[in-house]
């Protein structure tokens, strides 16, 4: 993945490089036809004669090399790089050979280092910077009127104004190696903070033995729920949940067969209710779910299913008996507020209790109370 993104950035980078040099044409074919005009009524040249050899030639070999290295580079694009700074190197020399006289114009093969430098990578800067001193000594002992054009000492200025940029170039390029390496720490660092911090708020919300949320955890959301509803007037409902006989579960079998009963009893509180539910372990053996988006009617067939399906879990830890589970379930009317509606659930558990366990009651809130917290809503 890592590969491919890299190989997508020089790509696009290759594209713009090809898009740079075919408007460099344009603007070099201007800034000749400007140079004509000015070389045409100062120096009393032919004017054909100045077109010939300063715009029309220039730009027909320039066109001709970039149009060929487009061509190769679409040819041969896993060495798409090296073909567009060729190209680009052999555009340069075009006008180095037909401008020598124009005052430093063997510089413009600084041109070819910056744009190599933009890939980032030593190899393509040390190969444009010793192809560039090449072919600038070759054309100071080779080609006449670039020689009669400069000293000794120009070359020698050059070749060490260019060395000292070519080197400025690579350490750019290991100082940005390194801020990139030292950028990734620190990204990599804050990932893994993040990540502890999550696994730090889920371990303060969470209860370490069943994995469900644990009774601060729960308030916090009910209190956010019934904050909610007496403003929306929404209905959602608590039921509380105690497994039947636990005492007798840890005396006679021990603790940690205790402990798998609730892990399981958890499980199949979790397994059984909607995404938009809410299960907790409110403490001890008991639990808490509450239940949005139904009405009483659907959350009372949902619990007391689940607590059907507890019912008939065999548990080898216990000779293959089962548990059970009792309930006690509310529905939240707007403006009822958080201790009568807790009461209200909690007192129906114990009515479960009383009456045999292994049962769920749902509580009848008197209508008086259920109007007068409506009035009091309102």
């Amino acid at each position: 993945m890592k590969e491919q993104k890299e190989w997508n950035d020089i790509a696009g980078l290759n594209r713009l490089i090809l898009k740079f040099s075919w408007w460099m044409v344009i603007v070099i074919v201007l800034l000749s036809v400007l140079g004509t005009s000015i070389s045409y009524q100062f120096n009393g040249k032919g004017i054909m004669e100045v077109a010939d050899s300063y715009v029309l030639l220039p730009t027909i070999y320039t066109v001709v090399i970039l149009a060929m290295t487009q061509v190769l580079y679409y040819i041969f694009k896993p060495w798409g790089d090296y073909i567009l700074l060729l190209g680009i190197f052999a555009i340069l020399h075009v006008y180095i050979i037909n401008f020598p006289f124009a005052q430093g114009i063997h510089y413009l093969l600084i041109i070819s280092v910056l744009i190599s430098a933009l890939y980032y990578q030593k190899d393509k800067i040390y190969i444009t910077g010793i192809l560039s001193l090449i072919s600038i000594l070759a054309l100071y002992f080779f080609y006449e009127p670039l020689s009669r054009e400069l000293e000794s000492r120009d070359i020698f200025a050059f070749i060490g104004i260019f060395i000292g940029f070519v080197f400025i170039s690579i350490g750019i390029i290991y100082r940005g190696h390194y801020l990139l390496k030292h950028l990734e720490e620190s990204i990599r660092n804050q990932k893994e903070l993040m990540v502890r911090n999550i696994m730090m708020d889920k371990a303060s919300k969470m209860d370490a033995l069943t994995d469900l949320y644990n009774h601060k955890t729960f308030h916090e959301y009910l209190d956010k729920l019934i904050e909610q509803s007496d403003q929306e007037h929404l209905s959602f409902q608590l039921a509380i949940i105690d497994i039947d006989n636990f005492k007798k579960v840890n005396d006679q079998f021990g603790h940690w067969v205790g402990d798998i009963v609730l892990k399981r009893v958890g499980e199949q509180l979790k397994l059984n209710v909607t995404p938009d539910d809410f299960v907790s372990r409110y403490g001890g053996e008991e639990f808490a779910v509450i239940f949005t988006e139904k009405n009483q009617h659907v959350s009372y067939q949902l619990i007391d299913h689940i607590r059907s399906t507890i019912s008939e879990i065999a548990h080898p830890e216990m000779e293959d008996k089962p548990v059970t589970i009792s309930v006690g379930m509310c529905s939240y009317v707007a403006g009822l507020g958080k201790e009568s509606f807790f009461k209200a659930a909690d007192d129906s558990l114990y009515e479960a209790k009383r009456n045999g366990k292994n049962q769920t009651v749902v509580a009848k809130l008197s209508k008086e109370l259920t109007e007068e917290k409506s009035l009091t809503a309102l």
